[in-house]
């Protein structure tokens, strides 16, 4: 009899864990939305980027698009130019007749006069950059109509504190949000989801770099991609228990890096006859890749100088 109560009290363990599952919502909504392709003209760089949400005090918020310095920083300046302005293209999506659509907005990384807008973390071996995206987006601290957008805010950083509090470990999944080789629908701007899992320690820097390792595919266009640890229907409340039914909310954990190459070829050839020889680089992935961690997503946008506010109301709001 007792074998027999263990064996049922198992099932109504699984059962409830898959019913759970089902109702847990891997990556919140606003947070797909959040998600979007950039542009930079200037270089001909195509990657990703997301919205992130910093309250500076009770009634006002500012937004920021995050994404890679090499993704945001624009060509060095010549000599000869007159017009130093630098622009990219950020696809966003609205909504119209209850279809959702791209929206394009277009963002200055660099005025006429040669002045940088953007800010790139002060530590060269961080690949994290921001612009302060709010004016694109807002009007007297309210949404422009229409637009469908998503914010992730601060306080769903996965910080060492909630990395720790949560036992997030070397193998927890994860998953990222972005435009591999620049996938966009057309229609719309969607982003695709792809899954993974932790490779290093989350709390102790890889390789005395303040990154962590993944086990993911990783391809061009998904650079500035933000990595989530996703929501699960149980929290663990030690390192060998949990709890069943205490969902653990989703957190960013970072933005994805560059790859890891497995091996290079660089292969010579002729492109026109009579002409030199053009050179051409093959490069295999080792499936492995760098994210930088949400707390240098912190630190770079501290350099715009508005102080996160400590309270939890936001203001800004979708206008109705």
């Amino acid at each position: 009899m007792k074998h027999k109560s263990l064996l049922i009290a198992f099932l109504v363990f699984c059962i409830c864990l898959i019913n759970l599952k089902l109702f847990a919502k891997t990556v919140p909504i606003p947070w797909v939305y959040s998600t979007v392709h950039i542009v930079n003209f200037s270089t001909a760089t195509a990657g990703t980027g997301f919205l992130v949400m910093r309250q500076i005090d009770k009634d006002s918020s500012v937004v920021y698009l995050v994404s890679n310095k090499h993704i945001l920083k624009p060509k060095s300046i010549e000599r000869d130019d007159q017009n130093k302005e630098a622009i990219a293209r950020v696809l966003l999506n609205r909504e119209e007749d209850g279809q959702i659509k791209i929206k394009i907005i277009n963002v200055t990384l660099r005025d006429k006069d040669g002045n940088d807008l953007w800010k790139g973390h002060t530590n060269p071996d961080v690949d994290v950059a921001c612009l302060d995206f709010t004016s694109y987006i807002s009007h007297n601290r309210t949404i422009t109509k229409g637009l469908k957008i998503g914010f992730i805010s601060e306080d769903r950083f996965a910080t060492k504190e909630i990395l720790e509090k949560y036992y997030v470990s070397v193998g927890d999944q994860i998953i990222s949000l972005g435009y591999p080789l620049n996938l966009v629908e057309g229609g719309h701007s969607i982003p695709i989801a792809r899954g993974g899992n932790i490779s290093s320690w989350p709390t102790k820097p890889f390789k005395n770099l303040p990154i962590i390792l993944i086990d993911s595919t990783m391809i061009r266009g998904s650079s500035g991609s933000p990595v989530f640890l996703p929501e699960l229907p149980y929290t663990y409340t030690s390192e060998a228990n949990l709890s069943i039914g205490v969902i653990r909310q989703a957190y960013l954990l970072g933005i994805q890096g560059q790859l890891i190459p497995d091996w290079r070829m660089i292969v010579q050839k002729t492109i026109e006859f009579g002409k030199p020889m053009q050179e051409i680089e093959v490069t295999d992935t080792a499936n492995f890749g760098i994210i930088y961690t949400a707390e240098k997503i912190s630190e770079t946008i501290d350099m715009f100088g508005k102080a996160r506010w400590t309270g939890t109301d936001t203001h800004l709001e979708k206008d109705k």
